[in-house]
């Protein structure tokens, strides 16, 4: 076909004569044919054979929702008419011209129209999977805001609204309330589980290591700063739904933090953007780490009592002993110094154990055992801390039960009570 410039409309008029003749010459190249209107429906048949080879295929309409088929259908029908059209007309234009570009270029929104629909329906068909599954399964969080979106995409899944697919083959979602673009649909979170599960694993670990030593954690302690820098970095790395299913989901210990009318009021301001993500982070972790202090104390209260008299653990020459040599190891550690002397402290552990100080960082106190003819590291002890006091204890043989708290082994009841040389040789 020739294709001449309409000023009306902006395309070029078709004169078939010229157009005929050009297409009859270029199929038979020169030479002729019988039938010269085969010959030219031949070539432009295979030339848009060609084109339309360049065309995504049909989407696969079964996983379309009922509801949309009839629409998409209506829609894509449209667009392969627009597509054969200007198939059929292109290899007649001027190429580089201006009306050739314009037809290339419409041909290609056409095939990248048909890549984006059918992109974006997978990307609804995969959506829709995960959010049944989430609601069916409790997973969601369940927090106001997050409620709402889910409410939302419930509404959208269930094809309550209408759909719109504008020329580019993206989607829309009409309802009474008014349109939302399927690029403008809300994420929704997740409960936590795995904070969840990391927070109490650190309930039930002080709990059991203030009952099996009897010192309550406290806000000097490491294993607080730990613990809590932990959670921080934990809520940082979930956000804001790691940090709201904390709050509202009640996974730790089925307790809500969210009714705490104190944590309810920094919550109000944090919606309302009167405090940062940072600030309610604090709040959050701070008082968690209350209930740790409290729930150590409470593994240290249910300990087995041991009595001062009778026999067994109780018996008064095991209590003498286990008190007086926990104040000789408790004093003397209290007062050693860097690199300082040892020897009264070598005293109490058993002959098979020996302690030095690191050559490289002499605030390092090494419990060595032997092994015939060496002496093997089994423990590095950091003289500044003051629970590694415990861990002189364990090495010295004492029975748990008797170990005070930290904060009180200076004053002990039965410090006054004298241990003989044959006791504490005794190993």
């Amino acid at each position: 076909m020739n294709v001449n410039y309409n000023s009306t409309n902006g395309f070029r008029s078709v004169n078939t004569k010229t157009a005929f003749d050009i297409g009859y010459e270029e199929s038979t190249q020169g030479m002729g044919s019988d039938n010269p209107a085969m010959s030219v429906k031949t070539r432009y048949e295979q030339q848009l054979r060609n084109y339309l080879k360049q065309l995504p295929d049909d989407m696969d309409l079964t996983q379309i929702p009922d509801k949309y088929r009839g629409k998409i259908s209506e829609f894509l029908t449209k667009k392969k008419a627009e597509y054969v059209r200007d198939a059929g007309i292109v290899d007649e234009l001027v190429v580089g011209a201006e009306d050739y570009m314009e037809t290339v270029a419409n041909m290609n929104r056409i095939k990248n129209t048909f890549e984006n629909l059918d992109k974006q329906f997978q990307i609804y068909g995969q959506s829709k999977k995960a959010v049944i599954e989430d609601i069916e399964n409790q997973t969601t969080s369940l927090y106001g805001e997050n409620q709402a979106n889910i409410n939302l995409l419930r509404s959208v899944y269930n094809e309550e609204y209408d759909l719109k697919i504008d020329d580019n083959g993206n989607l829309s979602f009409i309802g009474d309330d008014g349109e939302i673009k399927m690029s403008d649909l809300p994420d929704y979170g997740i409960k936590d589980y795995e904070t969840a599960s990391a927070m109490t694993k650190a309930g039930v670990d002080v709990y059991k290591n203030g009952y099996k030593t009897g010192i309550a954690l406290s806000k000097e302690n490491p294993q607080y700063f730990q613990i809590s820098n932990q959670l921080k970095t934990a809520i940082d790395r979930g956000g804001k739904n790691t940090l709201m299913s904390i709050l509202h989901d009640g996974l730790i210990g089925d307790v809500v933090m969210a009714n705490d009318p104190v944590i309810s009021g920094y919550i109000q301001d944090f919606n309302a953007g009167n405090i940062q993500f940072a600030q309610l982070r604090d709040v959050v972790v701070d008082n968690y780490m209350n209930i740790l202090l409290k729930q150590s104390k409470l593994g240290v209260s249910n300990r087995p009592k041991s009595s001062s008299s009778g026999g067994g653990k109780g018996s008064t020459a095991t209590a003498r002993k286990a008190y007086k040599k926990i104040k000789m190891i408790t004093d003397t550690f209290e007062n050693l110094t860097s690199g300082g002397d040892l020897s009264g402290l070598v005293r109490l552990f058993p002959t098979n154990y020996n302690l030095s100080f690191d050559k490289e960082n002499p605030s390092v106190l090494l419990i060595e055992k032997s092994s015939g003819d060496n002496w093997n590291t089994e423990m590095e002890i950091d003289i500044k801390n003051p629970n590694a006091v415990l861990d002189l204890y364990r090495y010295a043989g004492i029975d748990p039960s008797y170990w005070p708290d930290v904060e009180n082994t200076g004053s002990d009841e039965s410090s006054d009570i004298e241990l003989t040389e044959e006791e504490l040789n005794e190993k």
